[in-house]
């Protein structure tokens, strides 16, 4: 009997909170949204996924190995995503082992970051000259 009181108390105070709402539409100021897309480069993309072939088919097509994408050069995504492989052939192409990204890691910041070991240990080789 209690359970039955209990369950119709709470349909009825369900129901009646119901009748207090409106069908009013409510107006308010728009504003603006901008939506910032990103497109990544192709020899990026290709570093990022691991494609190797495809890396190898793009530098010899003249992609730039130090061009920014997203804020991150190649050797950076090849870095963070742990391919000791394509970082290899990003140096052997030309790219800069200790160029920084736009929030400042280098490649082995960005190895460290992402706890890619194997990258890490591979690009504590390259020691920074100094002038």
């Amino acid at each position: 009997m209690k359970k039955s009181a209990v369950v119709l108390a709470l349909a009825l105070g369900f129901s009646i909170s119901n009748l207090n709402a409106t069908n009013d539409v409510l107006t308010s100021d728009t504003k603006e949204v901008t939506v910032k897309t990103v497109e990544v480069s192709p020899l990026c993309k290709a570093v990022a996924t691991g494609n190797i072939e495809l890396a190898k088919t793009l530098i010899k097509q003249g992609a730039d190995v130090n061009a920014k994408s997203n804020g991150m050069r190649p050797i950076h995504y090849a870095a963070k995503y742990n391919r000791v492989e394509l970082i290899k052939v990003l140096v052997t192409a030309g790219a800069d082992v200790h160029s920084t990204c736009d929030l400042g890691y280098t490649a082995l910041g960005h190895a460290k970051k992402s706890k890619a070991t194997d990258a890490a240990q591979f690009l504590k080789r390259f020691k920074k000259k100094t002038v």
